[in-house]
């Protein structure tokens, strides 16, 4: 969907960005979001490390001067979604960072992440081919680590682009959030869904250490009129999302 433009209101938009990227020799398609106004713009979640400057380059390509992001807000602190965050910020420093609380001492590196475990990362670069294991090993000794500058919390509407609501789903990890656009019925929900073989399904078992709290968390979307989902694992899903969300969730019950 990357031509997916809304208009927010006569003076917001928001962009769906793809960024088709590759790690260890592995395709990935993710999907970064980005709003903006005549004053500022926000982008939810970061990439992998090594992603500012097509980041940059798809923030440009939408109209909007890179210059003119000041907040970035995060759903959950894995890689793929906090990688290019030091890049970013050095890159713009006017830059503030948002997270749950719960996320951030993952994303400033004060707690090691839940799911890149020393045992988790060796057993990740022994499954590679060998001609990627050395710039595995290198990028999994650094792991990106950032400031966060503001909180938000669930129940939370912030501020911006007619406001933005926080609905705090944890499970995939222990401060996941989504957030709701009700001008647009859609939900922006991170890794608390995704998109497959063009079905809308819940978070990836295989990457979701507490899965109960996860499906749990489904029900949390049930009181939200939502039309459609943008997974950054899948790209959009709807219309009728409510419908299939509910799906799943009762499904999860």
């Amino acid at each position: 969907m990357a031509d997916t433009l809304y208009k927010v209101d006569a003076e917001s938009n928001l962009k769906i960005i793809e960024l088709d990227v590759e790690m260890f020799g592995a395709p990935r398609r993710i999907h970064p979001v980005l709003l903006w106004d005549r004053e500022s713009a926000i982008l939810i979640d970061a990439g992998f490390p090594g992603n500012a400057e097509i980041i940059r380059q798809a923030v440009e390509a939408a109209g909007v001067p890179f210059s003119q992001i000041r907040r970035i807000f995060i759903t959950h602190h894995d890689w793929d979604h906090i990688g290019a965050l030091p890049e970013l910020i050095e890159k713009n420093p006017a830059i503030e960072v948002f997270s749950h609380p719960a996320e951030k001492p993952y994303i400033e590196g004060t707690l090691p992440s839940i799911k890149l475990t020393p045992q988790k990362i060796a057993e990740r670069i022994a499954s590679l081919p060998s001609e990627f294991r050395p710039r595995a090993t290198a990028v999994f000794a650094n792991l990106p680590s950032a400031p966060v500058h503001r909180l938000f919390n669930d129940g939370d509407v912030l501020p911006f682009h007619g406001g933005i609501r926080v609905i705090h789903t944890p499970g995939h990890t222990p401060g996941h959030v989504c957030f709701f656009l009700p001008q647009l019925r859609l939900l922006i929900a991170g890794d608390q869904l995704r998109v497959e073989d063009g079905a809308l399904v819940g978070p990836s078992p295989e990457f979701t250490p507490d899965l109960p709290a996860a499906l749990g968390s489904l029900k949390k979307l049930l009181p939200f009129n939502i039309e459609q989902v943008l997974c950054y694992h899948g790209g959009l899903y709807g219309p009728g999302a409510a419908i299939r969300i509910a799906e799943l969730a009762n499904k999860s019950a």
